[in-house]
């Protein structure tokens, strides 16, 4: 009795069985057919997709730092657009890439790769030299971009006018030293810069503070307070170090904490007015910042950031594809481009912020 009891379970669970069986199978082929499907109409989009077919004449590189910064990315869209314009494709070299490279190492890659064109931001050392050298005698021309090679054989610069950038700068730290304390104190001004690139741009933009604040304490338009402004380099090779060296500044030993700080990037403004609010510094120190970025413009408008200067990104990814194209095409092109440039601040703020929208 209990074998044939057993072998009526063998037949019951067999019978169950055949259901279940009958569905993975049904499941399974319905995948299949599925997944076959989405892999033939990929096909199709990318036969039919005119960017995959689309053949360019030039093929241009731009190599700069901070890829998380939007900064560098309006930029890069900028001169993205204008090379699909003119038939050129424009790559953002070190955002392709795996493995971080360095911007020497970016350029010796860009250099064997015989692209038609390099943008960079550059410095005035020697290596950085010798390389746009190299790509010229190549026959691959060189623009530099934001920060220049002024001794070497690029074919153009494109920025700012950083004198003009210092005065700026210089006109707002006198503003706020009238404001600052009692009168007889001394204002301590720290301006950022990046202590591991030899780029002559700082020192020009520094001396445009400098004689603006310098002329402002002789006319005694700082309310009789002295302005003490000194350069403070950080590490500005990944976001990283650079929010590092900026939070030590602002919590270092008391008598060396700045009043002011003067930011040259937006990765380093970004990195002041995080750290001022996350530790109870809004109103003891001010900051000047660099780009309009929709954090920092937003920090303008709650008065934790006093001012940015506001670069004109779009007209700096264009004038470089615009200056390395003319240089293909005739062999020459203007050594020098210059780009607008604004102060931002709270009466303006309110033009640069983006509406939210709307959820109802």
């Amino acid at each position: 009795m209990n074998k044939k009891k057993s072998g009526n379970e063998v037949k019951e669970n067999a019978k169950r069985l055949r259901i279940p069986t009958g569905i993975i199978v049904t499941v399974f082929f319905l995948t299949t057919v599925t997944v076959m499907v989405l892999i033939f109409l990929n096909f199709l989009t990318s036969v039919d997709d005119p960017e995959q077919e689309k053949l360019y004449d030039k093929y241009f590189v731009m190599i700069v730092p901070e890829q998380e910064s939007s900064f560098w990315n309006e930029v890069y869209e900028s001169a993205h657009r204008a090379g699909e314009e003119k038939g050129i494709y424009v790559e953002w070299l070190g955002k392709s890439m795996l493995r971080k490279y360095s911007r020497e190492d970016q350029l010796r890659i860009a250099i064997a790769e015989s692209v038609d064109g390099i943008i960079v931001s550059a410095d005035d050392s020697e290596e950085m030299r010798e390389l746009i050298s190299l790509a010229t005698d190549k026959e691959i021309p060189v623009v530099t971009l934001v920060s220049d090679c002024p001794s070497s054989d690029r074919c153009s610069f494109v920025g700012i006018n950083n004198y003009n950038i210092g005065r700026e700068y210089g006109d707002r730290i006198v503003r706020v030293a009238k404001m600052k304390k009692s009168p007889g104190d001394t204002i301590k001004v720290s301006v950022l810069v990046d202590g591991y690139a030899e780029e002559s741009g700082q020192n020009i933009l520094f001396m445009g503070i400098q004689e603006t604040v310098d002329a402002a304490v002789r006319a005694n338009n700082t309310g009789m307070r002295n302005v003490d402004i000194s350069l403070v380099p950080i590490d500005n090779s990944n976001t990283f170090s650079t929010q590092e060296g900026v939070r030590k500044i602002v919590l270092g030993e008391e008598s060396l904490v700045p009043d002011i700080i003067v930011c040259l990037s937006e990765t380093e403004t970004t990195g002041a007015y995080q750290t001022i609010v996350d530790y109870n510094r809004v109103g003891v120190i001010t900051v000047l910042g660099y780009h309009d970025s929709d954090a920092i413009v937003n920090a303008i408008d709650r008065n934790v950031i006093e001012a940015t200067i506001s670069i004109d990104t779009d007209q700096l990814g264009s004038t470089c594809v615009q200056a390395l194209a003319e240089y293909t095409e005739l062999g020459h092109t203007s050594q020098y481009f210059t780009v607008e440039s604004l102060v931002v601040d709270s009466s303006n703020v309110s033009g640069y912020l983006k509406e939210v929208p709307n959820e109802n």
